[in-house]
Parts: structure tokens; C-alpha cells; sequence
């Protein structure tokens, strides 16, 4: 029997999954950030990241140590044949047995997940935000993914960091009022005026604040016209992605599914109904759909496409069912 692994990594934790030629998903483990390999202490994070993931999805798996006939990786800031994706080849290389390795940005995965790598434009938003799209001819586009100091508007951390931002204005009087001053200390366990230094000091991370989208979009729907803005503005920058992704490809009949992906998209309405505006008057293909695969799922497909394995329906529903079986094991732990 072959094996095969999936990985989704990402700045705030890493996802393995382990299936076999069949598409029967046999366990599911998670690790912490995998992202930055390249700055200092980056490959170390990364290894201990994809390990503990590992272990975890193989103890699931009920295996040992295996050798995978091929796997792939999607991970956060990395681009396929980049000096990063060969970095963590290497850190691969020395975590695990593999005949065949690709490693590519996440948004590939998430991708191959939300139409089980069919055409379709996925827009991923957790921590960071981009977009990637796919369509009938093979032809791909993306947009976004340029990380938290050039990118990532529309993301959980852009939206966090702008309610920290709106928060700061207010209470120094340069801003409308607005009850995110109240309402950020008691997530973080701090004044908003600690907020950026320790930001500044790595005493918080960049997941951290992206949790803060979360408080952002509760004052929206609480009618907090500051946070409102504030949505409607990241549901805006979401659009822009789409528009940029979508008129770079073609689209039989003119629909366009989207997929929307990421805990950014957790807000529910509230961010929904500013980005549907959005793309109806920019994009009037474009359909909303929900995705099929999670990116972890995703990775496995195109494991199992790089070994030449069909997504036959059989196998494919196989996959769906035993993913629900799994996670809802790997959520239990």
C-alpha cells in the first residue's frame, strides 16, 4: 500500500495529513507556525512545526515511521523553486521519507481543495490574504499573498492591526471614537497603548492580532460605525484580489465560482454581505461557493495527481468521508 502526506503550513499552525492510494484519509495532526524559514531561527521553528504535525497524523494513523510515495506542501510566503522552498525541502528531507516532494505556496492547496482541482478562484484570508484562480485552459492567476508589511489588506491581521490603529486614534483624540478601545484590552490583556510596542518587541505575534479581526467585525455588527468602515474597507481590498485574479483568466458562460477560505471569513455576514456587494458590480459572474476540501485535503490531491492517480469519484468520496471522520477525531484531541 502506498502512503501519501499533505501539509498545509501557515503562520499560525501547520496541518499534516496522511491517506493512501485509495483516498482514504488515515489520520490528521496539527503543529505550530511553519512560516519564515529563511530568518533566523526559521528552519528550526519549521521542522519542529512539520514533526510535531507529523507524529501526530501518524499516532492518528496508527503507523510508524513510513516512506510516502509523494507529498506536497503548501505553505505560507513560499513560491515553488524559490531559495524558501528549497530550504524546506531540506528541513524535509531531514524529517521524513518521501519519493516525491513539491513544495508551493498555500494558496495552491487551498485551491486544489475548494474544487478539488478543478477551475475556480479561491481567496484565502486568515492571517495573511491572497487570491489564486485556475481556469478550463489550465491557465493560473494570483494576486495578494505579499505578506503583513506590503500585503495582506483584507487579511485577519490587516483588519486587527486596523482596529488596534482606529483604537490608538481615538484614544489620542486624532480619530473618531469608537468601542473598540474597550472592547481590544479585554481580548488582549492589555491597554491598546501596550499593544504596539509589543508588537514591535515579539512579545505578540502577527496571529495574535489577526484574532483581533474577530472583535473588529462583533463592533461592526454591534453598529460600531468606526469597525463598519473598517469591514467594509477589508471586504473591498478581498474584492480587489478577486477582480485582479478573475480578468486575468477566461470563464465559459461568464461565471466565475469563488471560494472563500480562512478564519477571516468567520465573521460571517458581516463581512459577507460588503464583499457579495463588492463583486457583483466588479465581477457579475461571480458565484459564491463553499469549498469542498479543506487546503489540507487539497495538498493530498495533488499529491495523489503527482503520482498519476485519477480523482475518480470513488476515490474522491472516499477522501470527503474519512477527512469528516478524521478531523472530527484530530478536533477531539
Amino acid at each position: 500500500m502506498d502512503y501519501f502526506l499533505g501539509v498545509d503550513g501557515g503562520a499560525s499552525s501547520t496541518i499534516c495529513a496522511v491517506c493512501t492510494d485509495d483516498g482514504a484519509v488515515l489520520g490528521i495532526g496539527r503543529g505550530g507556525p511553519s512560516n519564515h524559514i529563511l530568518a533566523p531561527g526559521g528552519r528550526a521553528r519549521a521542522r519542529q512545526a512539520l514533526g510535531t504535525a507529523l507524529d501526530a497524523a501518524l499516532r492518528a494513523a496508527r503507523l510508524g515511521a513510513v516512506e510516502f510515495r509523494a507529498a506536497q506542501f503548501g505553505m505560507t510566503g513560499i513560491n515553488a523553486d524559490s531559495s524558501e522552498s528549497r530550504a524546506l525541502e531540506e528541513v524535509v528531507g531531514e524529517t521524513l521519507a518521501v519519493g516525491t516532494v513539491r513544495v508551493d505556496n498555500d494558496a495552491l492547496v487551498a485551491l486544489a481543495g475548494a474544487f478539488a482541482c478543478g477551475p475556480g478562484v479561491v481567496v484565502a484570508a486568515g492571517t495573511g490574504s491572497i487570491a489564486l484562480g485556475l481556469d478550463g485552459t489550465g491557465s493560473q492567476a494570483r494576486a495578494g499573498g505579499w505578506g503583513y508589511i506590503f500585503g495582506d489588506e483584507g487579511s485577519g491581521f490587516g483588519l486587527g492591526r486596523a482596529g488596534v490603529s482606529a483604537a490608538l486614534h481615538a484614544l489620542d483624540g486624532s480619530g473618531p471614537q469608537t468601542i473598540l478601545t474597550d472592547r481590544i484590552p479585554l481580548v488582549m490583556g492589555m491597554s491598546v497603548q501596550a499593544i504596539p510596542m509589543a508588537f514591535y518587541n515579539g512579545q505578540i505575534g502577527r496571529p495574535r492580532i489577526a484574532r483581533l479581526a474577530r472583535v473588529v467585525t462583533a463592533a461592526a455588527e454591534a453598529g460600531d460605525g468606526v469597525a463598519g468602515k473598517l469591514v467594509e474597507s477589508a471586504a473591498a481590498s478581498l474584492a480587489d484580489l478577486v477582480v485582479a485574479v478573475a480578468h486575468r483568466l477566461t470563464w465559459p458562460g461568464g461565471a466565475t465560482p469563488v471560494a472563500l477560505v480562512g478564519g477571516f471569513f468567520d465573521g460571517g455576514v458581516i463581512v459577507l454581505r460588503p464583499l457579495r456587494l463588492a463583486l457583483a458590480t466588479r465581477v457579475p459572474g461571480a458565484v459564491l461557493v463553499p469549498a469542498r476540501y479543506d487546503p489540507a485535503a487539497g495538498a493530498l490531491l495533488l499529491a495523489l495527481q503527482m503520482a498519476g492517480i485519477p480523482h475518480t469519484p470513488e476515490r474522491l468520496a472516499l477522501l470527503s468521508a474519512t477527512w469528516a471522520l478524521r478531523a472530527a477525531e484530530a478536533a477531539s484531541l
